[in-house]
Formats: structure tokens, C-alpha cells, sequence
């Protein structure tokens, strides 16, 4: 006995990887919705742009000596004490070669945002999405659907 397989629709999209980052974010917030057909859609595209995104996370993490740095500007500020933003400035100005380098870091990120990629994903059918979809999920993920 022959089995029908589902035939998987999938689309070739160029994007900048700020634009899947967006489309990211969108399928995140329609993560939740039910319909077991439209889940697996949303996951796969996931675990996909993730996979083709992996470099941003590496390229966006501060070092652990940035980190302990805004930790401490964190506590300072939250003190909300008199004084605290010459304590900030004091604080950036003896380590302004960790948030030179952080700036450097975050402004090089950006350009990375601008760069275009060709990525396979799969096509939400306008039949899977579910009656409680909002218009702002529709519209995140307008990208791919059909």
C-alpha cells in the first residue's frame, strides 16, 4: 500500500540578516499558537534562520570583562545615590578601552545586520494559520506566507 506524502513548499528568501532577525522575532510571537501543521512550520523556520544567524549571537557577546563592568554601572545606577553618574563616568573612563572596544563591537554588529543572505524556508499557507492569529503576527510574518 502507497502512501501520499505531504509535498513541503518551501521559499528562497534575500534578506538582510536584520530582516530575518525581525522575521525571527515574529515567528517567536506566533510560537504559541495552536495547529499542529502550522507549529511544525513555525519550528522548522526557526531552528533554520537560528542555524544561519549563529554568527550575530557570537559577534554580539560582550566579553566577561564588559559584562562585569555593567554589572557594576548596573549596581551604581540602581543606588540611584548622589554622585552616581560622576561614579559612571569615572568608571567608563578607567576602562575606556573596554567600551571603545565594546562600541567597535556593536557598531561592526550593525553592519552585519546590513548584510543580504539567500535562506530556505518553509511557506506558511494562509489555510494554516490559525483563527486567532493577530494582524501584527500576520504581519511579521508576512514573508512567508502564501
Amino acid at each position: 500500500m502507497e502512501t501520499i506524502k505531504e509535498v513541503k513548499t518551501t521559499t528562497k528568501i534575500n534578506a538582510t540578516k536584520g530582516e530575518l532577525v525581525n522575521l525571527i522575532n515574529g515567528l517567536f510571537s506566533a510560537q504559541d499558537l495552536k495547529g499542529k501543521k502550522f507549529g511544525l512550520v513555525v519550528s522548522k523556520n526557526i531552528a533554520t534562520i537560528q542555524e544561519a544567524l549563529k554568527d550575530l549571537a557570537d559577534a554580539g557577546k560582550p566579553s566577561d570583562e564588559f559584562v562585569k563592568l555593567a554589572e557594576e554601572v548596573n549596581a551604581i545606577a540602581e543606588k540611584n545615590e548622589e554622585g552616581a553618574k560622576d561614579q559612571i563616568k569615572k568608571l567608563e573612563e578607567d576602562n575606556q578601552e573596554l567600551v571603545d572596544a565594546r562600541r567597535k563591537q556593536m557598531k561592526d554588529l550593525e553592519e552585519t545586520m546590513k548584510e543580504t543572505m539567500d535562506i530556505e524556508l518553509n511557506v506558511i499557507s494562509e489555510s494554516l494559520l490559525p483563527e486567532n492569529v493577530t494582524a501584527k503576527q500576520i504581519t511579521a510574518l508576512i514573508k512567508i506566507i502564501d
